[in-house]
């Protein structure tokens, strides 16, 4: 009987000690994930309300004249440094520019006071690959890093130099994948 008492009072302890050790846990599995939409982002662009993004800036700076062509190439929205894409990994996307808000028969053109100045942009420095829609698109693949973008600038020599002013443009850049 001595025997059996312990043996259950033993148990009892036992129990008690078990039992009170996890009476204030509870345990279980917590699942985690993350997906990975396809896109892209434009690094440093600016929000210029309305729903409306700036990308970058394509400055021809102060003329006295256009004998000569005019050279530049774009900065970025902030105004320093390039355009930079980060697109997922292998992702293939296109990067296009519409004629901007003054095109003649596909003629890019900067105007002021109803006077025009053609420009074009281009896709590479040597300005031969003219950088446009559909057909003239820049076709790339992402890295899933920033990759920069140039756009490259000419205003066409041998123009008449119209009055002083500040000539503008608005080009919309579409990025699809």
């Amino acid at each position: 009987m001595k025997k059996l008492n312990l043996a259950i009072i033993t148990l009892a302890a036992s129990t008690i000690s078990i039992s009170s050790s996890f009476a204030n846990e509870i345990r279980g599995d917590v699942d985690v994930s993350l997906i990975i939409g396809q896109g892209c982002a434009i690094n440093g662009a600016a929000d210029t309300g309305a729903g409306i993004n700036k990308f970058a800036s394509v400055d021809f700076g102060e003329q006295s004249n256009l004998d000569l062509f005019i050279d530049t190439e774009s900065t970025g929205a902030a105004g320093a440094g390039s355009i930079e894409l980060t697109c997922n990994a292998d992702l293939s996307y296109s990067v296009s520019l519409d004629d901007g808000s003054n095109p003649l028969t596909g003629q890019r053109r900067v105007e002021s006071g109803g006077a025009f100045v053609d420009y074009e942009l281009y896709q590479d420095a040597a300005r031969s690959v003219r950088w446009g829609e559909g057909a003239e698109s820049l076709a790339l693949s992402g890295t899933g890093t920033s990759q920069p973008l140039t756009i490259y600038g000419r205003v066409l020599a041998g123009q008449t130099t119209p009055a002083a002013g500040t000539y503008l443009d608005t080009v919309r850049m579409t990025i699809a994948w």
